[in-house]
């Protein structure tokens, strides 16, 4: 019984090790070409679905990830503050009320950095190690 329960143990610790080693390795992306200023306070307006035009005027093209994609759960947490069915109600509520529509959604970050990279109005996120000279991180 012993065994079983250190065994239980040393997985739950080793779950959670790698669970907090994931979070905060999100990064904010935009297009090389952007020149806005962009800051945490903006992505949390521009995923809220309150900014839709970029400072220099330009619509914002939003990308978004799976909803069980584990990035996603990590930008919603810790770059927005909410979890991704937080999240989800809200879109839900923007677009019955004819306020806003919701990001793109993709699979994964190659698709993100694919069309940040080739549109200068996109933003969006992925981890920390897909980060290349493709596309300029704005919010680490």
């Amino acid at each position: 019984m012993k065994v079983i329960l250190r065994s239980i143990l040393a997985a739950g610790i080793g779950a959670m090790m790698a669970l907090s080693a994931w979070a905060g390795d999100v990064v904010v992306i935009v297009n090389k070409g952007n020149t806005n200023a962009v800051d945490k306070a903006f992505v949390v307006k521009v995923y809220t679905g309150e900014a839709k035009a970029w400072p220099d005027g330009g619509p914002i093209f939003s990308v978004d990830q799976g909803e069980s994609n584990p990035v996603r759960a990590d930008f919603s947490s810790n770059v927005l503050g909410k979890s991704v069915s937080n999240m989800k109600a809200l879109w839900a509520q923007h677009i019955f009320a004819g306020k806003a529509l919701p990001p793109k959604v993709v699979d994964q970050d190659a698709e993100v950095k694919k069309v940040v990279s080739t549109n200068k109005n996109a933003i969006g996120y992925i981890s920390a190690s897909s980060a290349d000279d493709t596309v300029k991180v704005v919010v680490k």
